[in-house]
């Protein structure tokens, strides 16, 4: 084999390598341009097939035995190198594709992750908003009840009020009427006690 279809091997092995451990993004400039090296080589390649295939056709047949085993293995190197050149562009189309599959794949799952985490924070302070509105809710119960009975208390407040107030004008009535009896007992008049 010729220097550069050897060099074409190792780039072929070099991608399978590369293609097992899943290249990162920078390692994919450096691919394009080696996509564009053996891509040249097919195309050499092709041109080398078409070449010695119009030589063939060209040439008389001699029956020279080594005339033809040299022009079958000239035809037998460039297919094989034609096949090999292909396999290699081929699998180097592969490898690009799948590596911008494996990148794109691997932000989406830090993407995800990070969405996972945002609705954890949020469902955290979603939870602490909902615990506060709770606890809000029983205040305002409390408070609620506290004012109920504060104006029971005021009710019942008013009411002892207003019974104090009766209690105090019927004692005043019936101390007036004690007063007046005991007066009239004693014999003096109710005039004396509007001078008073």
């Amino acid at each position: 084999m010729t220097i550069y279809y050897t060099l074409t091997f190792a780039i072929l092995v070099t991608e399978m390598f590369m293609f097992g451990i899943l290249v990162v993004a920078k390692a994919l400039y450096g691919l394009k341009i080696i996509f564009g090296f053996i891509f040249v080589l097919f195309i050499d390649t092709i041109n080398r097939l078409q070449r010695l295939d119009v030589e063939e056709d060209n040439e008389q047949r001699h029956h020279d035995y080594a005339f033809e085993a040299n022009q079958r293995a000239k035809k037998f190197y460039a297919q094989r190198n034609l096949y090999l050149t292909g396999f290699t562009l081929f699998l180097s189309l592969i490898l690009e594709r799948t590596s911008a599959l494996v990148i794109q794949m691997l932000k989406r799952e830090e993407e995800l992750e990070s969405a996972r985490k945002e609705s954890a924070l949020v469902g955290k302070d979603q939870q602490r908003l909902i615990d506060m509105e709770n606890d809000y809710k029983k205040q305002v119960n409390t408070l609620k009840a506290e004012i109920k009975a504060l104006k029971d208390q005021e009710r019942d407040f008013d009411t002892l009020k207003k019974q104090a107030s009766q209690q105090a004008a019927e004692y005043d009535r019936l101390a007036d009427e004690r007063n007046a009896f005991e007066r009239a007992a004693s014999g003096q008049k109710d005039e004396d006690k509007k001078s008073i």
